[in-house]
């Protein structure tokens, strides 16, 4: 891990701008798909898939960009988190949360930008909606929320107690 941290801060701009484009690059590839599908596929496309990219790219930014104030545990529960909501996006097995709602609580959470707490909120309540209203889902949605808020209550603890790396070579 500690590694990886060193290669990170050695070419974090290059990478930040990469997650720049992303945020951006990202949503209006959904977008063009979304023009190609018609009714309730395209507004998921729209409303419920591309604007989850535009939070995420943007949260990985702050992270690259503070990465050598984290500790390794709690970079460790990034990647948790990161990989728990890929899984459940791309389907590989099924968890029973909300991978949406895990992340946006999660990263509301653990990041203190009020600009991105404010884009938190709104996409927290687009996809509760969705859940809620649109599929009737109450439970993966109270699962991600409680899942969100239990890997951030770790990852908040380890951050606390843990010392801090060295980024030395």
């Amino acid at each position: 891990m500690d590694a990886l941290r060193r290669m990170i801060v050695r070419h974090r701009e290059p990478l930040r701008n990469v997650l720049l484009v992303g945020a951006v690059g990202v949503p209006l590839l959904f977008a063009a798909a979304a023009l190609g599908v018609q009714g309730s596929v395209r507004r998921f496309l729209l409303f419920y898939i591309a604007p989850f990219f535009v939070a995420f790219f943007p949260w990985v930014w702050v992270r690259v960009g503070r990465i050598e104030a984290d500790r390794t545990g709690a970079l460790a529960v990034d990647a948790v988190a990161t990989v728990l909501g890929a899984v459940r996006f791309i389907g590989l097995l099924p968890v029973p949360f909300s991978g949406h709602m895990q992340f946006y609580v999660y990263a509301g959470l653990t990041t203190r930008s009020p600009r991105f707490l404010l884009l938190i909120a709104v996409l927290a309540a687009e996809a509760t909606w969705y859940k809620l209203v649109v599929w009737r889902d109450p439970r993966s949605w109270a699962l991600g929320i409680a899942t969100g808020a239990a890997l951030a209550a770790a990852r908040l603890l380890i951050n606390r107690t843990s010392p801090v790396p060295s980024t030395a070579p």
